[in-house]
């Protein structure tokens, strides 16, 4: 059973709309709900969706794959660059 979404700060949405504006990639550590495998990969953010009251990152992988992550799942999210 999925865990209760957390909201994320507001610099993450800020920080993934400018990578894919950019089509930068980004390596990220990320726990899958559905699977329940942790991941680390790099990735390329496409967009953020709000999908079953939760916020998801829609990129691609190295492979090309799409992939889809909870945003209060991942792990090691960069910090705000000013």
């Amino acid at each position: 059973m999925p865990s209760v979404y957390q909201p994320v700060p507001r610099f993450y949405l800020e920080r993934l709309t400018i990578a894919a504006m950019c089509n930068e990639a980004m390596d990220l550590h990320w726990h899958d709900e559905t699977s329940q495998l942790n991941y680390m990969a790099s990735v390329w953010p496409l967009e953020i969706v709000d999908q079953d009251q939760a916020e998801y990152l829609l990129a691609r992988n190295e492979t090309g794959e799409s992939v889809r992550i909870r945003l209060d799942l991942i792990r090691n999210f960069p910090t705000p660059v000013k």
